[in-house]
């Protein structure tokens, strides 16, 4: 049986840039693995879910320049249809997929979709590293350090971040 070509996935979600993508660089990091960059219309997020004409045009404008900018780095976005673990699954019977890289998000209707892609990676031995992508402080950091609640005014974010000082 043939060896499985060893892979990074970079799942992107919401950071749709190759620019300031720490994710990009975590994938990238081991250069003897081959990038495998991902978008998966999983019907639920709430750009593919409940969007009108303007922003799905915006949705593929760009992914469209993203395919553009791996294009001439010689690679390509892979753009898929369907559940986030049955993705990978598919994919982990053609790959052997190393690291699974994607941009946080920590909205609470996303935990159930991120606890199952990483209970999958954990079953298969997929390293997860989550970034915390367009913030400048973790979201999670943010919400454990008021007592497990968000912040819900800027005098009260203030506040907070000043207990956990600068972002790293």
């Amino acid at each position: 049986m043939p060896t499985k070509e060893k892979v990074n996935i970079l799942w992107f979600r919401n950071g749709l840039r190759l620019h300031d993508n720490e994710s990009l660089l975590k994938a990238t990091k081991d250069k003897s693995h081959k990038l495998l960059p991902l978008f998966i219309f999983d019907g639920e997020t709430p750009t593919t879910k409940h969007c009108k004409y303007n922003k799905m045009a915006f949705l593929l404008e760009c992914l469209e320049d993203l395919d553009t900018q791996f294009w001439y780095h010689g690679g390509k976005l892979n753009l898929v249809e369907g559940d986030p673990v049955e993705v990978l699954r598919k994919i982990s019977k053609h790959f052997s997929i190393d690291k699974l890289c994607f941009d946080q998000d920590c909205e609470p209707i996303w935990g159930q979709r991120d606890n199952a892609v990483k209970n999958f990676c954990g079953t298969h031995r997929i390293i997860v590293e989550e970034s915390i992508g367009a913030t400048l402080w973790d979201p999670l950091e943010i919400i454990e350090a008021n007592g497990g609640n968000p912040p819900l005014t800027y005098s009260q974010f203030s506040h907070v971040t000043k207990g956990i000082g600068h972002p790293k």
